[in-house]
C-alpha cells in the first residue's frame, strides 16, 4: 500500500530558502519556537504576495499537495493540504487584527528573527513576540482556535514582560 504523503517542515523551509521566498512561520508553531508547550495540527505561513506562484508551485512540486483551483488561488488566504495536513498560506500586504492594529508585511519580515538549527541544516523567520501577539488577535469563528489564540497571547505576553526584567 502507498504511504500517505507527509508535509516535511524541515524540506520545506529548506526549499523555501533556495528560492528566496519571503516567508514567516506564523500561528502556533512559531509560538512553539519561541518556548511555548503547545500543540497544533496545521501549518501557518505568511508569504509575501509577490512570492505567491513560487510558494504554491514549491507545495505542489515537492509535496505533490491540493491546493485550490485557480481562482480560489488568488484569495488571501489559501489552504492546501499534503495528506492529513494542512497548510494556511496567507499572501498578504497587510493584516488588521480585531484591536485595529495593522501589520505590514515588509515591517514585520524586517522585525523577525531568523532562527537557524544548530546543525544549520535549516533557517525559518518567526514575527517577533510583539508582532506575533498581534497576529493572534484575530477574530475566529471557531470556539476552540479562540481559546488557543488567548492562550498563545498570554504566553507570549508573560515571556514579553519577563524579557523587560
Amino acid at each position: 500500500m502507498k504511504a500517505e504523503p507527509e508535509f516535511d517542515l524541515i524540506r520545506f523551509l529548506q526549499e523555501a530558502h533556495r528560492l528566496h521566498l519571503r516567508c514567516m512561520l506564523i500561528g502556533r508553531w512559531a509560538v512553539a519556537q519561541h518556548g511555548a508547550p503547545v500543540v497544533t495540527a496545521d501549518y501557518d505561513f505568511w508569504i509575501h504576495p509577490k512570492d505567491r506562484l513560487k510558494a504554491l508551485k514549491l507545495l505542489e512540486s515537492l509535496f505533490n499537495a491540493e491546493v485550490p483551483d485557480l481562482k480560489k488561488r488568488s484569495r488571501p488566504l489559501v489552504r492546501a493540504f499534503v495528506g492529513p495536513d494542512q497548510i494556511d498560506v496567507f499572501f498578504l500586504r497587510r493584516f488588521t487584527n480585531r484591536d485595529g492594529e495593522e501589520l505590514l508585511f515588509d515591517n514585520v519580515y524586517a522585525r523577525s528573527e531568523e532562527k537557524v538549527d544548530p546543525d544549520k541544516i535549516f533557517r525559518v523567520r518567526i514575527p517577533c513576540i510583539e508582532d506575533l501577539i498581534a497576529l493572534k488577535k484575530f477574530d475566529s469563528p471557531d470556539p476552540l482556535k479562540r481559546e488557543r489564540n488567548l492562550e498563545d497571547i498570554r504566553f507570549l505576553q508573560t515571556l514579553k514582560n519577563r524579557k523587560r526584567r
